[in-house]
């Protein structure tokens, strides 16, 4: 579609200038439906009718290398690629973006000094030399509909979001960490920061309920060796089936193994693909889809391209205000925006600024006060009719290839040293049973029809 007029913007950064900005303008969305329009409606309003939220962070991917061709192969009205984007290689050559075939690339570089080499000033042009090597091109790489069919899917039916950038501009950790408590407290690494405050705690105080659903182990037991309002993934569906989820859900992917569907190179897209569809499907069939909000994002860029240079925010960590490359991220639900792309600049944060408008918490620092939420991401003309969710293409997945994957040992080699040096208790660590639980999510999956096995 036509891209909209441009929104009024959000409320901006509470630090004026150093603010996160409002709204961009907004393209796409149904005919006669406009992108932008709030109907007069505070954020609060906005929000008020929905009592699920559903959070799955992923790992590891950039908006232009997952859905840079949005733009340059189906010409959407979105800040995708064009084609022209390229990057110097140690040798002086350039390297320009091109269609990867590869769903199991090698682990590019994306810790704090490599992202920030990568991004050089806002150039964003150090991508390939801090790859330098035998797959340096893999990096410029970007992928089509075909091969991330439920993303696009997703993406033609609900709002995406072109203007979401990580937290950091580092490695998972710190991200993750801004994800649940809007501060990693200083740390650049993928190390745990222990005593200081997460969302958990305001939502807990606020009487909100709350849980994590995780796979092969919950993040949060590693980082903030929490052990309370965790439960496995296979009963998220269950949970999702009866119409008993919490308020609020983050949902941890499989982090380990050969069965492991975080997208975190080099683990295998499709397994990510069917995670994605498999979560949404069971939130379709679920008597909460009517007022639920499903977000989807990443925890970072993972060393792969992306041209848009990030902006800054405020923090009470001087070194933190610059935010990190955009992720691919996408709300859906039945009154997130249809087909449309949302221009609101978000990062991580916008989640927990998110909580604390719908279920009043406070905005315990500066970062949150500086977010936008992710109400501009709904449409109220859908208030008075929910929309159904979409019919995605079932994703075919063949346990023979499953079970004949090798594991990647080098994959979240800090998380393993937290799990390997005893911080989180043993009836949490569920990696020994890495390949049964990914079995079990992709038969919850074909349950639902969202994925279809092969042999």
């Amino acid at each position: 579609g036509v891209g909209g007029a441009g929104g009024a913007g959000g409320a901006g950064g509470a630090g004026g200038a150093g603010g996160m900005g409002g709204a961009g303008g907004a393209g796409g969305g149904d005919p006669g439906e406009s992108c932008t329009d709030t109907g007069g409606l505070t954020p609060e309003e906005l929000l008020a009718p929905i009592d699920t939220f559903v959070i799955l962070m992923m790992e590891n991917r950039s908006f232009d290398h997952y859905l840079g061709s949005l733009r340059l192969v189906e010409g959407r009205d979105v800040i995708g690629l064009d084609g022209t984007e390229k990057n110097p290689a140690p040798d002086g050559s350039s390297v320009p973006v091109w269609k990867l075939a590869d769903f199991t690339p090698e682990d590019p570089p994306h810790n704090w000094d490599a992202a920030h080499t990568q991004w050089n000033g806002g150039k964003n042009d150090g991508f390939v030399l801090a790859h330098a090597g035998s797959a340096q091109a893999d990096v410029m790489g970007y992928h089509i509909r075909e091969q991330l069919p439920i993303l696009y899917a997703l993406a033609d039916a609900h709002a995406v979001c072109e203007r979401w950038f990580a937290s950091v501009m580092g490695p998972t950790w710190p991200n993750r960490y801004y994800l649940h408590g809007a501060t990693s407290k200083g740390q650049k690494g993928n190390l745990p920061v222990f005593g200081y405050d997460s969302v958990f705690k305001y939502l807990d105080e606020a009487k909100v309920s709350h849980k994590v659903y995780y796979h092969d182990i919950a993040w949060c037991s590693g980082a903030y060796l929490k052990t309370s309002g965790l439960a496995k993934i296979e009963k998220f569906f269950e949970d999702a089936a009866a119409g008993t989820l919490p308020n609020v859900v983050f949902l941890d992917p499989q982090f380990f193994g050969a069965g492991a569907n975080d997208d975190h190179p080099d683990h295998d897209i499709r397994l990510g693909q069917a995670l994605l569809a498999s979560v949404y499907t069971a939130l379709a069939k679920s008597p909460q889809w009517g007022r639920c909000m499903f977000i989807l994002t990443y925890d970072e860029h993972g060393g792969f391209f992306d041209h848009v240079a990030p902006p800054t925010t405020q923090d009470d960590e001087d070194d933190f205000r610059q935010l990190g490359f955009r992720v691919p991220s996408l709300v859906a639900g039945p009154f997130a925006r249809k087909g449309c792309t949302v221009g609101t600049t978000f990062e991580h944060v916008s989640v927990i600024r998110t909580l604390c408008r719908r279920f009043g918490l406070p905005t315990w620092n500066k970062r949150i006060a500086a977010a936008n939420d992710l109400s501009s991401c709904l449409q109220p003309a859908y208030f008075a009719d929910p929309r159904p969710p979409v019919e995605l293409p079932p994703v075919d997945i063949s346990m023979a290839e499953l079970l004949a994957r090798r594991e990647n040992t080098e994959a979240h080699a800090e998380l393993r040293e937290v799990l390997d040096r005893g911080l989180v208790p043993e009836h949490l660590d569920r990696r020994g049973e890495g390949m049964e639980i990914a079995k079990r999510v992709i038969e919850a999956g074909a349950k639902l029809g969202a994925v279809r096995i092969r042999d």
